[in-house]
C-alpha cells in the first residue's frame, strides 16, 4: 500500500490526503468526508482482490455472475453523488465480503474438479537441476497448461510462493517434472531471480518491478495481465517461447539445498480427520487452534509471525495459507502429542483462506458452539489488496476477534477504526508473546 491515499473530488476539484475534507472532520462540495472516502477506498481494494479470484475462477468456465453483480453494483455505489450514509456505506462493504466468500468457494471448487483434492505432501525446497523454469504467481490453471505442455521436453517445473500449494493437488502432482519449490515470499524476486539461472514466468499480480540493471529480464515472460518495461508477454496458451528460453539456458546446479516445506492440507482433507480431532478436543490434547496467514510483506515488523508461530503451545494447531506462512514454514511442528494429527495445516494459497471457516464452522456443529466461541485465534498478517477481500469475507460471516498487523492498513482512520473495534472486535497485534498469552486466555 501507499504511504498516503489521495482521494481526488470532482467537485471540489483537488485531491485530499484524508478525502474531501483533509482535517478528516471537514466535508467538501461535494459532501464526501474523509471517513465516507476511506470506506470507498476499502471498497475498491476488495473488489481488487475480488476481481482477481474472479478472474482465476472464470479461466476454469466456474459461474461468476453473482460476484460480477457486486463488482459493477459496488463501483456504482462510489460514483461521485450516490451515497453519504455511513451505515449504506457498511452493508455495501459487507454485500463485497460476501461476494469474497462466494468467490473463493467457486474458485476452491474449481481447483478441486480439475486437480482433484489436495493431499498432504512434502516439497523439496531450494533443491533444482537440470533445464529449470521457475513460476511465481497464483494461477494454478496456467502452471497446468505448462505442465502438459513440457511433458517431455526436458524441463524442469519449480514453484515460487504462492505457487507452492499446487504440489499438494494429484493431477499436478502426477507430472514428474514438477519438482519442488524455490525461493520464499513474493518480494524476493528481484534477489532470487538474480540467482536462478533458468527461465521465469510470473502469471498473475505480485510481480516485483526489476532494478534498471538486472540480469533476469531477458529470462523473464509474463502471462496475461502481468507485465513491466521489457518483459517478454506469452500469447494466450503458447508457451513454446518460454520453453525455448529454458532449454537454451545453462542448467541449474546452485539450488542444492536439503530443507522440505510441507502443504496439501485443504480443508477437505482436514475434515476426513474430524472424528480424530474432535476426539483431541474432548480429552484435551488440542487446547486451541491458531490461524496464523495473511499476506507478507518485507521487512522486520513481519518477524512477529514466525516468533508468534515459534511460541504457540504444542497442544494447539497452526492453520495457514497465503505467502505470510513463508516467515515460518521451514519450522518442523510435528504432531499434537498423543496423536497423529500435524501441528502445522498449510490450506494453500491466499484464495483457500475459506478453508479455515469451513473447518470453523464443522467444529461449531460438531461441538454444537458458536463460532465466535470456538477455541480458535486469528491473527492476520496484512499487505495488499487481497488482504481486504478476505478480512471483508471474514467480517460479512460476523467472524469476531481477529488480530491484523504488523500495522493498521492506510486507508483507517480513527472512526473505522473504532467501528470494527467495536462491531467486530478488531486487534492490532503488538508484542507477539504478550498477544499470544491473552489469546491463549481468551
Amino acid at each position: 500500500m501507499s504511504e498516503a491515499i489521495s482521494m481526488f473530488c470532482y467537485q471540489c476539484e483537488m485531491s485530499h490526503p484524508d478525502g474531501c475534507g483533509s482535517s478528516g472532520q471537514n466535508i467538501g462540495a461535494c459532501g464526501k468526508d474523509a471517513t465516507k472516502s476511506r470506506l470507498q477506498d476499502i471498497m475498491i481494494f476488495g473488489l481488487k482482490g475480488l476481481s482477481a479470484y474472479r478472474e482465476h475462477a472464470n479461466e476454469f468456465g466456474a459461474d461468476v455472475k453473482e460476484v460480477d453483480d457486486i463488482i459493477s453494483e459496488t463501483l456504482y455505489f462510489t460514483l461521485t453523488n450516490v451515497n453519504f450514509n455511513f451505515e449504506d456505506h457498511i452493508k455495501q462493504l459487507m454485500r463485497v465480503g460476501s461476494a469474497g466468500v462466494k468467490v473463493m468457494d467457486v474458485l476452491s471448487e474449481a481447483h478441486t474438479k480439475k486437480f482433484g483434492i489436495p493431499t498432504p505432501v512434502s516439497v523439496s525446497q531450494n533443491r533444482a537441476e537440470g533445464k529449470a523454469i521457475l513460476v511465481s504467481g497464483h494461477n494454478l490453471d496456467m502452471l497446468g497448461e505448462l505442465l502438459e505442455a513440457t511433458k517431455d521436453r526436458g524441463v524442469n517445473i519449480y514453484t515460487h510462493s504462492e505457487m507452492l500449494p499446487a504440489h499438494g493437488y494429484p493431477e499436478l502432482r502426477k507430472y514428474t517434472h514438477l519438482k519442488g519449490n524455490i525461493g520464499k515470499a513474493w518480494f524476493d524476486q528481484s534477489e532470487l531471480f538474480e540467482k536462478w539461472p533458468g527461465a521465469i514466468v510470473v502469471n498473475t499480480n505480485c510481480i516485483v518491478p526489476p532494478k534498471k540493471k538486472c540480469g533476469y529480464l531477458d529470462r523473464l515472460f509474463g502471462y496475461k495481465i502481468v507485465g513491466i518495461e521489457g518483459i517478454t508477454k506469452i500469447e494466450g496458451k503458447d508457451f513454446e517461447p518460454l520453453i525455448q528460453k529454458a532449454l537454451s539456458l545453462p542448467c541449474v546446479e546452485s539450488f542444492d539445498s536439503e530443507e522440505t516445506l510441507q502443504t496439501g492440507h485443504h480443508y477437505k482433507t482436514i475434515l476426513t480427520l474430524a472424528p480424530e480431532i474432535l476426539k483431541a478436543i474432548e480429552e484435551k490434547k488440542i487446547r486451541k487452534f491458531f490461524v496464523v496467514a495473511g499476506c507478507d510483506a518485507p521487512g522486520k515488523p513481519g518477524e512477529y509471525y514466525r516468533e508468534l508461530a515459534e511460541e504457540i503451545p504444542k497442544d494447539c494447531v497452526i492453520i495457514t495459507s497465503s505467502c505470510g506462512k513463508f516467515r515460518f514454514n521451514d519450522i518442523d511442528f510435528g504432531n499434537i502429542p498423543g496423536s497423529e494429527i500435524p501441528r502445522y495445516l498449510d490450506l494453500g494459497q491466499c484464495n483457500d483462506s475459506n478453508g479455515a471457516v469451513h473447518i470453523a464452522l464443522a467444529l461449531s456443529e460438531a461441538l454444537n458452539t458458536p463460532v465466535n466461541d470456538l477455541p480458535i485465534g486469528i491473527v492476520l498478517s496484512w499487505m495488499e489488496q487481497k488482504a481486504v477481500i478476505i478480512l471483508l469475507a471474514l467480517f460479512s460471516l460476523g467472524i469476531k476477534d481477529v488480530h491484523i498487523g504488523p500495522k493498521a492498513p492506510q486507508f483507517v482512520n480513527d472512526e473505522i477504526l473504532g467501528f470494527l473495534v467495536e462491531n467486530f472486535n478488531l486487534t492490532l497485534t503488538t508484542d507477539a508473546k504478550a498477544d499470544l498469552e491473552k489469546l491463549l486466555a481468551a
